[in-house]
């Protein structure tokens, strides 16, 4: 029979789990979906995950070995984060670690990053594909090498100048490609000050969403480009309805804070407006502020 698991999720159920009515993976929470419109509620299980995500091609391997290798980590860092939540204090620096590694899956391993990089490796096979016709020895000499190598058949220039053709990356040869930008981007993330905020017991709830993390400039209004290595910015991860990690470079905040309503519903617009489609919430009725 075979168990291999083909439902992967990109963002582990223990970390929605916090996000719940019972605060477990079985709980339930509110789910808008901003491409249609529509409200239901579900459990973690259902959402935030496709069909052979994490496959990978390996000689010797089960596919899902990469989803199965999450398993322990996600569990850790479930831990870690239930803590925080349950007595609302910076947590150690183990539990620090589990969360920004955490952090760093997400920004990587997800349908939006894996859309833009492939994008990007598309316009490069393209540009790579007019080189090599654009001089007649020079495309000759690689088609006699990959007709050899039995990669090609008879093909001619006249098809690549058409671009009658479509690139297609197999969900195999993406994960390679997110962990090798972790080991680039973790310690960045390593390098801002971090914070945790603390909503009001009686006021709103942070919300979560299938890319929970919000990277703005700390002054409005600026149009340049931004990343995670970029100065003057502040990145927000919520961890749980009353709880989310903040980062900065300069001039951080005390270690925990006690923020107010109106920079809950901030921080619910930020995420909101960079969920890719699903948001995740506690309440019916989650507060935005679309007014920064």
């Amino acid at each position: 029979m075979n168990t291999q698991a083909r439902n992967h999720h990109y963002l582990p159920q223990a970390y929605l789990a916090a996000f719940t009515d019972t605060g477990t993976k079985d709980g339930k929470f509110y789910v808008f979906d901003i491409r249609s419109g529509k409200r239901f509620r579900t459990s973690p299980r259902n959402v935030a995950a496709e069909r052979d995500f994490n496959r990978v091609n390996l000689e010797g391997k089960p596919p899902d070995i990469l989803e199965q290798s999450f398993s322990p980590f996600e569990g850790q860092v479930g831990q870690a984060i239930r803590k925080v939540n349950r007595t609302k204090t910076f947590p150690n620096d183990e539990d620090a670690n589990s969360i920004l590694n955490l952090l760093c899956l997400i920004v990587l391993r997800n349908p939006r990053f894996r859309r833009e990089i492939n994008r990007f490796r598309q316009a490069v096979s393209e540009h790579l594909a007019h080189l090599l016709v654009s001089n007649e020895k020079l495309w000759e000499h690689q088609l006699e090498k990959l007709q050899k190598a039995g990669v090609v058949g008879e093909t001619n220039v006249k098809f690549i100048e058409s671009g009658d053709y479509q690139i297609e990356f197999t969900p195999t040869d993406s994960p390679a490609v997110e962990l090798r930008a972790f080991d680039e981007l973790l310690p960045i993330f390593g390098k801002r000050y971090w914070s945790l905020l603390i909503a009001p017991a009686s006021g709103p709830h942070f919300i979560c969403s299938d890319y929970p993390i919000a990277l703005t400039w700390k002054k409005p209004g600026r149009h340049e480009r931004i990343g995670y290595g970029v100065k003057n910015t502040e990145i927000f991860f919520p961890l749980g309805p009353k709880t989310g990690f903040y980062g900065v470079y300069e001039d951080p905040l005390p270690t925990v804070v006690e923020i107010e309503d109106k920079h809950v519903a901030m921080m619910n617009s930020r995420i909101k407006e960079r969920t890719d489609r699903q948001v995740f919430s506690t309440t019916e009725k989650p507060v935005f502020d679309h007014v920064e």
